[in-house]
């Protein structure tokens, strides 16, 4: 077939250890500097690190879910996590307060 990649496009190192998440688009909602409230359909893993890309400011930021709550919204369940944005050169910033 014309037009199809004939070169590996991913390469998966021997004894290399980890988990890759694809989480579909989030709602995000700024809560103080650095804090975030996203509703997803997946739970977050508390203490998992998450990049949170802001496309409309193409701006990329690294977060740690701080908590994962369930709910319910027009009869479907969601899940409200709370991110903390994470200071790459000092670590994470400090804690505002939980959802």
């Amino acid at each position: 077939m014309l037009g199809r990649r004939s070169y590996a496009r991913v390469a998966i190192v021997g004894g290399a250890e980890g988990v890759l998440r694809l989480t579909r688009d989030v709602v995000l909602s700024e809560r103080t500097h650095g804090e975030w409230i996203a509703t997803s359909r997946e739970a977050g893993v508390l203490g998992e690190t998450v990049i949170v890309g802001l496309v409309e400011e193409g701006i990329t930021n690294v977060a740690k879910v701080g908590e994962s709550r369930p709910f319910v919204t027009d009869g479907a369940v969601r899940h409200r996590l709370w991110l903390r944005r994470i200071d790459e050169q000092h670590g994470e910033l400090s804690n505002q307060g939980r959802l």
